[in-house]
């Protein structure tokens, strides 16, 4: 399994050592091609902080992540969204890729504000990844810090910036490995209530920029259509979502031109709103 999880990092850019600042995270981002830099949801605890601020009910969700039909390469993860008052939310998330042999685990804390047309929203993670096989054993530690913003350029544009590893910090442990920065910066378009375009640009600093594409168009009251594309590596999302008053239901699947298919399901239970505020979403 040590070996697959190897192999899998050498195809995937960031997989091994970075995985959860790389892919964002829900169903939903997924079926938008990650696309997400710019969207205010409960997902952006994990996928943009800044996203939060305009988050008016609590919410707790879950979503588990299966790629490419490899037993122990999936990702489990719960976040949980609290409004502390007018457009100022706090959120925690808890990762877990892996399995009992090579495992990630992050346990992120942050907390978003909007002032204006600006949110602004900052993050700690802490970062674990724990190897446990018969030839070799090892643990590593990191402290993360991510920052982001969103700012409403009209009553239907939203511009979203974030980076990841601000401080540009580095596992500890033996045979120390630095991780990332990722920055990432793109637009939402919202044309009509049931219609949202999103794209962004993302930079890895270990490799080259890619570019990532999405759309979701409600169908019907409630039933949501997804779909995306991403390049480096070229990968296809499709998905679907239905919002039922205070439950949400997301499923997703992707497309790498070599692994094959990725299975994303996500499952969220909001409680009544603290307070009647405009949402970007």
């Amino acid at each position: 399994m040590l070996c697959r999880n190897l192999i899998l990092g050498c195809l995937i850019p960031g997989w091994v050592w970075g995985q959860a600042g790389d892919f964002p995270i829900g169903a939903r981002s997924q079926g938008m091609g990650n696309a997400v830099v710019a969207q205010a949801d409960r997902y952006a605890s994990i996928n943009n902080i800044a996203g939060l601020a305009t988050q008016t009910e609590a919410s707790a969700f879950s979503s588990y992540h299966s790629y490419y039909g490899f037993e122990g390469v999936n990702t489990l993860i719960f976040g949980a969204v609290v409004p502390l008052r007018q457009e100022l939310s706090a959120g925690f998330s808890v990762q877990r890729f892996g399995d009992k042999i090579y495992n990630e685990m992050s346990f992120g804390l942050g907390v978003a504000h909007r002032i204006n047309r600006i949110s602004l929203g900052l993050k700690a993670s802490y970062r674990q990844i724990a190897v446990n096989a018969a030839s070799v054993s090892l643990s590593k530690k990191a402290l993360v810090m991510e920052m982001g913003g969103i700012a409403q350029l009209s009553s239907t544009v939203y511009l979203g910036a974030h980076i990841y590893n601000l401080a540009q910090g580095n596992y500890s442990g033996e045979g120390s490995t630095s991780l990332p920065t990722i920055l990432k910066t793109g637009l939402t378009y919202i044309p009509a209530k049931a219609l949202r375009l999103s794209a962004e640009l993302v930079k890895n600093t270990d490799y080259p920029a890619s570019v990532r594409a999405g759309l979701e168009y409600e169908v019907i009251p409630h039933l949501l259509a997804r779909t995306g594309i991403a390049t480096r590596p070229y990968t296809n999302h499709f998905g679907l979502g239905f919002v039922g008053g205070s439950f949400d239901f997301d499923y997703a699947v992707s497309s790498h031109p070599q692994l094959g298919w990725s299975h994303h399901l996500t499952l969220a239970y909001a409680w009544p709103k603290v307070e009647d505020v405009k949402s970007p979403d």
